[in-house]
């Protein structure tokens, strides 16, 4: 027999259902992960980035998106200042600054000419992927290439976009608030798109890969880090499989996001479909500790993988 919200969390409950309140809303502070602080983002981009090298011939991307930038742009900044052309932040709701994205932008700088190791995961412990090696990747990133990246008026002008971010004739920043449509960016511009624990939010995940799919050149590559967990709402980790549609409603409440409990082979499918290629998945798992007889139809049949899988990064390339 289903009991209703027989692993949830009082809290969570308790919370989305304030968030329902105009008011509450309307005063409550909008944050969105930990993108303000500047050594956070700078490991987050070189990892995608140096996972990136590893296929693409080393070959720095002209065009970056990123979906989902959170507190800052401090990811797409590092992406700049590693010799990116352009970057484009996709957002939902804008949660950053100007003044925080300044600070931010005066040090990465610092860490990119100091040639600063990635942070590794003691530092940032629940920072996915890991990777095998944290040095500064100084065989792509030359003297020659960070002497361009970091010329002072290329960082004057970086500096002035960052001040006026709507300003139509910025080039190196650009942003869309929200970015549902496909056509507000030209297609098959982007040579990467990248996203760190974003994709599990976004509800119409199918309309996001056909963007990302008109977005992206052939031959240009994807990096998502994603999180199957229930994000701390139920006593399981993977306990949001156990509610039915209904009950997950309910759970989120008001808030603007929660998971959209897709699994992580339903992932791997949304890439096929659209034609991506898989080059790498790395994952990590975790014991599946919910009784079989726990678990809602739609999650009934789920494979052990899946049961298991706590995250994954996934390289991928279009074909």
């Amino acid at each position: 027999m289903h009991i209703p919200f027989r692993n949830a969390r009082i809290k969570p409950i308790v919370v989305g259902a304030l968030k329902y309140s105009g008011f509450l809303t309307r005063h409550l502070p909008v944050a969105a992960g930990a993108t303000g602080n500047a050594r956070y983002c700078y490991a987050v981009w070189m990892r995608h980035f140096v996972g990136l090298l590893g296929y693409n011939k080393g070959k720095i991307p002209g065009e970056v998106l990123e979906l989902g930038p959170g507190d800052s742009l401090g990811a797409g900044i590092a992406a700049l200042l590693s010799g990116a052309e352009q970057y484009w932040a996709l957002e939902v709701i804008k949660y950053w600054d100007v003044p925080r994205n300044l600070r931010i932008l005066d040090e990465l700088v610092v860490l990119f000419r100091n040639k600063t190791p990635i942070p590794d995961n003691n530092e940032f412990p629940l920072l996915r992927p890991s990777l095998e090696d944290y040095r500064f990747p100084s065989e792509i990133l030359t003297d020659r290439i960070l002497e361009e990246s970091l010329r002072k008026d290329r960082l004057d002008q970086i500096r002035h976009e960052i001040s006026v971010p709507d300003d139509p004739g910025n080039h190196f920043i650009k942003f869309r608030v929200p970015w549902y449509q496909t056509d507000i960016i030209r297609p098959e511009s982007a040579d990467f798109i990248f996203s760190q624990a974003v994709l599990q939010h976004i509800d119409y995940i199918n309309h996001a890969f056909v963007a990302m799919h008109t977005w992206l050149a052939p031959q240009g590559f994807m990096s998502h880090v994603t999180d199957y967990s229930s994000l701390g709402f139920t006593r399981y980790w993977n306990g949001h499989w156990t509610m039915t549609d209904l009950e997950w409603k309910i759970m989120k409440g008001g808030r603007k996001f929660l998971t959209n409990r897709l699994t992580h082979s339903a992932y791997v499918k949304l890439h096929k479909e659209f034609k991506l290629r898989i080059l790498e998945v790395k994952t990590v798992t975790k014991p599946n500790e919910i009784p079989e007889n726990q678990l809602v139809k739609n999650f009934r049949n789920l494979p052990e993988e899946d049961l298991t899988t706590f995250c994954s990064w996934i390289i991928s390339v279009k074909e």
